[in-house]
Parts: C-alpha cells; sequence; structure tokens
C-alpha cells in the first residue's frame, strides 16, 4: 500500500522478527527461510502468552507475524494484547482468515494481513513495509472493478488495478511496468482514487477502500 521510502536502507537494515504459531513445522521452515536471509532474524513461539513473554525478556520486535487460530487469540484479543506489548507492528499471518477478520484487526491496529500462500519475496516485502509502520493487504484482496461500491465511486478498471497494486506498497514505476503504462499516468491514477474516495494518502487510500467494501 504505503510507498516504502527506505528501500535503499533496507539491505543493510537486520530485522527481528517473531512467529506466533503453533503449527511448529511451519513456523520452523518460515523461520529457517527467513535465517538464510540477507537482513532477517526470525524465532518462533506457540502462544500469544509465549510471544508476550518473548517481547518482554528481549524487547521490542521489528515485526510479529500472528497466526489467526493460535492459543490465546481469544478473537482478536491476543492480537491487541500483542500490538500493546509491542507497540504496534503486529501482521495476522493465516490461511483461514476472512475478510471480516481481516477488517476487524485492521481496525485494532494490526499491520495488515498476510495470506501464508504469498511467495517468500512478497512475504520479505511485507515485513519491510510493517517494520516501517506502513499497512500490507495482498493485492488479491481486490474485486473486478465491475462490482457494486467500485462502481458507484466511479473508478475505473485500471484504477481498481493500481488500488490492488497500492495495497502491496509498489511504487508508481513498479505499478507502471506492470501495467505498461508510464509512470506518469499512474501518478495521475493515484491522484484520481484518491479525490474519488475523499483521501489525502496512500495509507488512507487502503483503509478506506477497506471500509467501503472494495478490498
Amino acid at each position: 500500500m504505503v510507498i516504502n521510502s527506505h528501500a535503499e536502507s533496507q539491505e543493510s537494515e537486520i530485522l527481528r522478527i517473531l512467529i506466533v504459531d503453533d503449527h511448529l513445522l511451519v513456523s520452523d521452515m518460515l523461520s529457517a527461510a527467513l535465517g538464510a536471509e540477507d537482513g532477517f532474524v526470525a524465532e518462533t513461539v506457540g502462544t500469544v502468552e509465549d510471544g508476550l513473554s518473548r517481547i518482554s525478556e528481549v524487547g521490542r520486535f521489528d515485526a510479529v507475524l500472528l497466526d489467526y487460530e493460535v492459543p490465546g487469540m481469544d478473537g482478536l484479543n491476543g492480537l491487541r494484547r500483542l500490538l500493546e506489548a509491542n507497540s504496534g507492528a503486529v501482521a495476522l499471518f493465516s490461511g483461514v482468515a476472512n475478510r471480516s477478520v481481516v477488517e476487524r484487526a485492521i481496525d485494532a491496529g494490526a499491520g495488515g494481513f498476510i495470506p501464508k500462500t504469498v511467495p517468500l519475496r512478497t512475504l520479505k516485502h511485507a515485513i519491510h513495509l510493517i517494520a516501517d509502520g506502513e499497512l500490507y493487504l495482498p493485492g488479491e484482496f481486490m474485486r473486478r472493478a465491475s462490482e457494486g461500491p467500485a462502481g458507484e465511486l466511479g473508478l475505473k478498471p485500471r484504477e481498481m488495478r493500481v488500488l490492488g497494486f497500492l495495497c502491496e506498497g509498489m511504487q508508481n514505476k513498479e505499478i507502471g511496468r506492470e501495467i505498461g503504462v508510464d509512470e506518469t499516468i499512474i501518478k495521475m491514477d493515484v491522484k484520481s482514487i484518491c479525490r474519488k474516495l475523499g483521501v489525502r494518502n496512500r495509507t488512507q487510500v487502503v483503509i478506506e477502500a477497506m471500509k467501503r467494501g472494495l478490498l
């Protein structure tokens, strides 16, 4: 969603990641995969309580990936407790959370929603956004432009595609390459989207789009 202005510094930055997931095979494999990448140090715990204890022991993590069905969640109370303990930067990391759950999680302050099906490259990008205090949502959350709310707002098909890429934190130049148009046209599309949704920046675009049922 929001452009990350620290792309150049990310290469040398070491991010501490906490994975809260009771599926040990999945969490251990993910931890190993991230640990093998430059710029990441990851560890795992199996419950919300263990996550809270770990944060208390070692301090704030740059990003916390929280499984929706992990013991101690109690609805979204576990998310709220981890957000408070870690001063933010907690994202739902799930294969089962539906749109309603994701919307409530964002309202509670979550740094986004990362499906467990994303490739490692996308996961790394999402973690960087969340660590920088931005919001990440997967592009597949977008509906077709012809469906209700988008048409009512006057969003054009290309603007809906741009909105999807904004959710993923892509820069105008990157979006232009994906769609096959010049960067200046993407800039105009972003301004048009902001105007039609009545917001001023990219963070507000994604939040407002979710509220209006576009995501």
